[in-house]
């Protein structure tokens, strides 16, 4: 596994709302993680994510998400939370 070359992590409060490459959920307008990798915005839910990119980079880069956020049976979808 290559090592991860430099991930910078970036002020995400001007960026737009998008899904996070590591769960596939959707990231709010102005939070979440962003980080600038090789040239490309990266968004991610939670520092969570961020670290399971970090250990395994090329997975997520590839398209192969993970479900990191358990479904929280007892509160609604909107205030489901990453850790």
């Amino acid at each position: 596994m290559d090592t991860l070359a430099s991930a910078t992590i970036v002020d995400s409060r001007l960026e737009a709302a998008a899904p996070c490459l590591v769960c596939g959920q959707e990231i709010r307008a102005g939070e979440g993680v962003t980080a600038r990798y090789q040239g490309r915005t990266l968004r991610f839910k939670c520092p969570g994510c961020f670290a399971r990119f970090e250990a395994d980079h090329q997975r997520y880069l590839a398209g192969h998400p993970a479900a990191c956020c358990p479904e929280p049976r007892d509160r609604p979808v909107s205030e489901w939370r990453c850790e």
